[in-house]
């Protein structure tokens, strides 16, 4: 006890208060805060992953970039182009339509438009292959 009367009383306190939660840590937090940096790296760690042909791990960054920012429309292309690459035509066109409705007026936004008719198109031709 002689060591504690010697101390500050703030510095007791701040070491009570880091023994107390080195025991007991908050819990994670349910969503990622809003950090429009940290989406950014995300897109751009996804496109590496898309080069190096690891199309499940860049979809991976790309989600995690819309939690972090979202209504940003640049991870929802990126998924739409990832998941063609997969040959899911059905959540690539969610994610190119949810581009759209992010950014309907860009020189992209015509681009995006005749991609999901083809898919559409190549949904429907599978379609009737399949009867």
């Amino acid at each position: 006890m002689r060591i504690f009367s010697k101390l500050p009383a703030a510095l007791v306190l701040l070491l009570f208060c880091a023994v107390a939660f080195a025991q007991n840590p908050p819990p994670p937090s349910a969503a990622p805060t809003y950090n429009p940096m940290r989406a950014v790296h995300d897109v751009n760690v996804g496109k590496f992953y898309m080069k190096r042909g690891d199309v499940d791990g860049a979809i991976a960054r790309f989600k995690d970039a819309m939690l972090y920012k979202p209504n940003y429309a640049e991870p929802c292309l990126q998924l739409g182009q990832a998941y063609e690459k997969k040959d899911d035509p059905n959540r690539a066109i969610d994610y190119y339509q949810c581009y759209l409705k992010i950014l309907p007026d860009t020189p992209e936004s015509k681009k995006v438009r005749e991609r999901i008719a083809k898919l559409q198109q190549k949904l429907r031709k599978d379609k009737s292959a399949a009867r």
